[in-house]
């Protein structure tokens, strides 16, 4: 125990020094510099155009830093597409993984496995008609005294031309720009969430369905000022289904996000519930449900009074009930798709740098329902033996405010790619700085599989969208973790009339 705690200590102690001062630094004895958002190698980035991504294909991206004190490189970046790496030389790709993944390497990579490398920058930008809405939108959005969002229409809020480096509220704007970033309509597909217990990795399965449904701000209804004839002042409506275990089976739920939640940080959704053993639906307590929502069960094997209810938001925080039932030890209080929904206005979020790294943002081996066995390593939780892109990195470090995080999360550091905006890996840490959850996702290009449903409204009009068809998080301070896998997620929407019925409170019990 004392070499456990020891290590823990060591390894917070890491993450402090490489984020002292809101910058990330690299080691003295590392070579490989973390490489910044920079211009072309011939015209380095100005000032004011800190934030470019490299040309598609250009694997050796030059160019100075942003705040980052790094030894120069001389060797240049150690692949290129098509290279394949085994655990032994995993080392070589050190410099290439955030730290705080590289410290806990052991459960997200494994002998045997065999990491491709793959495209280098390729161009998974939004299609026009988002960018389109960033255009028209350019300097409308606003900030207001409480860190809301006002005066926006669809797109992205603040161009990142318009964000310059010194500016105090950069991290801010970004982060709202990472909350508001293209996601076509939403998501909706099956998914499988597995807890891994212990550091045995005994699983505990979970699956189901779930939907995101996007309802305002939406680039694709600019004829109907960016919204759906269902939006309802809701910016959009989430809900699921438990196909398994046994005990959660028929469980459903409809979360309601309303728009008056960008300007009023504390605005809690509309929760509704069904459980067989209410037998009607249910409004749920959602204060502190800052994500997306999903119930968590006991379903171990000690009989228990109490089937537990509650909601795991992206940051951890989330709410309960009880309902009568058989239940057990083992509880799941993840929802599965941590970080990919945030509330900006409740945190005090800084640019703390820009890092190349290595990511499975589109893998190539299938994942549930498609194949049900694949192998995630001996702690379940590895996606290296895939297709790994290499991207640039913006890396925003969140705290939340003193009366909204918890003891297990106060703090969030966010990797993202700085061209979609998509999360790439995600730390978390308690309110004494100490570590507590390591994540990543893993991603699936839309225009890589011609079966990929088109818009209803307008079959020609480009999808072009990067979906989250998987994430793994170990938690550290329970030893213990969790993995989803959602490979069939879509993110074009069924038609209005399909919409109107799904995100409707009585659909929950016209299946039961």
């Amino acid at each position: 125990m004392v070499v456990c705690l020891s290590r823990r200590i060591l390894a917070s102690v890491a993450i402090a020094v490489l984020l002292f001062g809101g910058v990330l630094a690299v080691a003295e004895d590392e070579s490989t510099p973390l490489a910044s958002a920079t211009g072309t190698p011939e015209e380095p980035a100005s000032p004011g155009q800190p934030w470019s991504v490299p040309a598609e294909d250009s694997c050796n991206p030059q160019g100075g830093p942003i705040g980052l004190t790094v030894r120069e490189d001389v060797s240049g970046v150690p692949f290129k597409t098509g290279d394949a790496f085994e655990m032994e030389r995993l080392n070589v790709l050190r410099n290439y993984l955030p730290e705080f993944l590289w410290q806990e390497r052991e459960r997200f990579f494994y002998e045997g496995m065999r990491l491709e490398i793959g495209p280098c920058f390729r161009d998974y930008s939004a299609p026009d008609f988002y960018q389109q809405a960033t255009v028209e939108g350019a300097g409308k959005a606003r900030l207001d005294e409480n860190r809301g969002l006002v005066d926006y229409g669809a797109g992205m809020p603040f161009a990142p031309e318009s964000i310059a480096i010194d500016d105090p509220k950069a991290g801010l704007k970004w982060f709202w720009n990472v909350q508001q970033r293209y996601q076509a309509a939403g998501f909706s597909g099956k998914f499988r969430l597995t807890d891994l217990l212990g550091r045995i990795g005994r699983a505990e399965p979970f699956t189901g369905e779930m939907f995101k449904i996007l309802l305002s701000h939406r680039a694709d209804r600019a004829d109907s000022g960016y919204e759906t004839p269902n939006a309802n002042d809701n910016n959009w409506v989430a809900g699921g289904l438990f196909f398994e275990p046994f005990n959660a089976r028929e469980n459903a739920w409809r979360q309601y996000r309303n728009v008056e939640n960008m300007t009023v940080a504390k605005r809690s959704d509309d929760l509704h519930a069904y459980l067989p053993q209410w037998r009607r639906v249910r409004r749920v307590n959602a204060n502190q449900v800052e994500g997306l929502y999903m119930p968590s069960f006991s379903v171990g094997v000690v009989p228990n009074q109490q089937l537990a209810v509650g909601g795991g938001g992206a940051g951890g925080v989330g709410a309960g009930i009880g309902a009568g039932g058989l239940g057990g030890t083992i509880q799941t209080k993840r929802s599965g798709y941590e970080g990919l929904e945030f509330r900006p206005n409740l945190y005090d979020p800084k640019i703390a740098g820009i890092h190349d790294v290595l990511a499975p943002i589109n893998i190539a081996t299938p994942v549930y329902p498609e194949d049900e066995e694949r192998s995630f390593g001996p702690w379940g939780l590895s996606f290296a033996s895939d297709r790994w892109d290499f991207r640039r990195a913006l890396v925003i470090d969140a705290t939340l405010d003193a009366d909204i995080g918890s003891d297990d999360v106060s703090r969030t550091l966010l990797y993202v790619d700085l061209q979609t905006l998509q999360p790439l890996y995600m730390a978390t840490f308690d309110s004494r700085g100490e570590m507590t959850n390591v994540g990543i996702y893993a991603g699936r290009w839309s225009e890589d599989h011609p079966e990929y449903p088109r818009w209803p409204n307008d079959e020609d009009r480009p999808i072009r969208v990067l979906d989250s068809v998987g994430a793994a998080f170990a938690n550290l301070s329970m030893n213990g973790s969790w993995r989803r896998e959602s490979w069939d997620n879509v993110s074009t929407p069924p038609p209005d009339r399909t919409v109107k019925r799904m995100i409707s409170t009585g659909e929950l019990t016209k299946r039961r």
